[in-house]
């Protein structure tokens, strides 16, 4: 079976956003999949989530582009986020997260606004079509897309394969988080300021500040930022919005636990793989930390069942039966 795959770039490295990356890697038994890249391609800084001028002028051109691109696609087709193409063969939209969400968190948009309304009638016009499955990462996700009107709504989570933290003397407490305010880096380096000197704080991001104590790195490419992740014995993960969290699934695939925000989908990825706080909740997140540092056995229990989550949850065979069950219910055969 031959599967056309609409791929598209991140916004730090240009590298393939990783749910794309994450299928490409683990197609279902008996799949091959087509990569076509998206026809509006521009530098990484057009790919950003946030209004600017650089994500105005890809949409205009999206816009512009990929409706009429559309007329060239045949077979089964599955593309991923939001786009502009019009299906007109069976077709698999994935999608991360409710619009609002994005709006809310992201664009900083409420669903009052004339631009989110704006979105739903052309996102209904595309998604919601006979020969058209929707699928996302979470029921979180498809109980809001629900109650945004969209119709065949699949939960199908991202194929992960488990590796290795690194396992030392050191105590390593990590923060991952390429936008500052939505990603919790002010609480992050509050916290991490208010650890022992002898455990490591690594900061990998934008910020505008420089804590003592804390080691900094900028954004940098999946490859170099899930080696220096291995090192880490902890994730700090104090989220002010999310559609999924990645970072913190790929942190649990290794066996490292995860302190996370109480928030969107987060309570849902992380489970029982690690430890929730309100929002803003510093005291919560440093005693949480503490908790952890404080007790190596109790890391090593709770990144066990991190990983072990990531194992039975995210295993490829079982996910890839999942999508070809889809593929062939939407008659994916060529």
């Amino acid at each position: 079976m031959i599967v056309n795959m609409i791929v598209s770039k991140n916004r730090v490295s240009g590298e393939l956003r990783t749910g794309i990356r994450l299928r490409l890697e683990n197609p279902p038994p008996g799949v091959s999949y087509r990569v076509i890249n998206e026809p509006v391609r521009l530098s990484p800084s057009h790919n950003d989530f946030y209004i600017t001028s650089d994500t105005t002028t890809k949409w205009f051109l999206k816009a512009l582009v990929e409706p009429i691109y559309s007329l060239r696609l045949g077979g089964l087709v599955h593309a991923f986020f939001l786009n502009l193409f019009i299906p007109r063969t069976p077709w698999i939209q994935e999608i991360d997260q409710p619009i609002f969400n994005l709006f809310e968190k992201y664009l900083n948009k409420p669903r009052s606004s004339a631009l989110y309304g704006l979105a739903m009638r052309v996102f209904r016009y595309l998604f919601n079509r006979d020969d058209v499955v929707m699928i996302t990462w979470t029921q979180w996700s498809k109980e809001g897309l629900e109650t945004e009107g969209f119709r065949d709504i699949r939960v199908v989570p991202p194929p992960m394969r488990t590796s290795f933290r690194k396992i030392d003397n050191e105590i390593t407490v990590g923060f991952i988080g390429v936008e500052y305010q939505r990603k919790g880096g002010d609480i992050a380096e509050d916290i991490m300021s208010k650890l022992p000197r002898w455990i490591r704080k690594v900061y990998v991001g934008r910020s505008p500040r420089r804590v003592s104590g804390i080691e900094y790195h900028e954004p940098m490419k999946r490859e170099d930022l899930l080696r220096l992740m291995s090192e880490f014995d902890v994730l700090l993960f104090p989220t002010r919005g999310e559609a999924y969290g990645f970072t913190a699934l790929e942190a649990m695939s290794m066996g490292i636990p995860v302190v996370a925000s109480n928030i969107d989908s987060m309570p849902e990825v992380i489970s029982d793989g690690g430890l929730l706080c309100n929002v803003n909740d510093i005291k919560c997140f440093l005693d949480s930390v503490k908790e952890l540092v404080n007790s190596p056995g109790y890391i090593m229990e709770l990144g066990a069942r991190a990983k072990a989550i990531v194992a039975q949850r995210h295993s490829p065979s079982v996910v890839g039966k999942e999508l070809l069950g889809i593929y062939r219910e939407l008659g994916g055969y060529e």
